[in-house]
């Protein structure tokens, strides 16, 4: 379910780690190729046994990555996301994936990039003691949105909405880059099969000519 490459975030990183690993099994060999991204990575792999990479390495590890590339079959436009999404609020495909969504929360609990959280207080049977804990949450949750006796979005269609717009579109106002990083793992965690490229093809579709010839 991997479409990394239509994003140009991999199979090979360019940024943004400190240590990433090119995984190469050949015949009774299993090995990495390790590429050092930060002085905190420079400093890990310091203290670890290895050997530096040879020329037939590094040719085994293009060859790997251009399979890993063969084998992807879904796309998602690196460009345009964010004007399509935030123009297309509107769209009849929100209410129709809003159908199928079971609001269950599994994509963004699989995402390595979502972050929602909320704060529980607790006391102790005394009541002497309180504490406040931050919690691990989800956008998808009607009670993430729960503020001062109501929920800002009391529909699926709304949560679903709010989630796409922010990984794809509002993300990029926030960090300067996009918020999928083209795991695939929502879709492949979702127990009724809804794919994010193809949303994102449904509402392009539709879109009005300046912002689908953007994507």
């Amino acid at each position: 379910t991997c479409f990394c490459a239509s994003l140009g975030a991999g199979p090979m990183s360019e940024s943004g780690f400190d240590l990433a690993l090119t995984e190469l099994i050949d015949g009774g060999e299993h090995e990495f190729i390790v590429d050092v991204g930060s002085d905190r990575g420079r400093d890990l792999i310091a203290e670890i046994a290895r050997r530096p990479a040879d020329a037939s390495d590094l040719e085994r590890r293009r060859t790997v990555i251009e399979h890993a590339v063969d084998r992807m079959t879904r796309r998602l436009p690196a460009r345009g996301l964010k004007a399509l999404l935030q123009q297309n609020p509107e769209h009849p495909r929100w209410a129709e994936t809003a159908e199928r969504c079971l609001s269950c929360a599994n994509c963004t609990m699989v995402c390595p990039t979502c972050f929602c959280s909320t704060v529980e207080d607790t006391t102790d049977l005394s009541g002497a003691t309180a504490e406040r804990v931050r919690k691990w949450d989800s956008c998808f949750t009607m009670d993430f949105s729960y503020i001062v006796g109501g929920s800002t979005r009391p529909s699926v269609r709304a949560r679903y909405r709010h989630w796409l717009t922010h990984k794809l579109a509002n993300w990029q106002d926030q960090f300067g880059v996009l918020g999928c990083t083209g795991c695939g793992r929502c879709i492949t965690w979702c127990p009724v099969g809804i794919d994010l490229t193809e949303e994102v093809a449904a509402i392009g579709a539709g879109a009005p000519p300046q912002a689908a010839e953007e994507i």
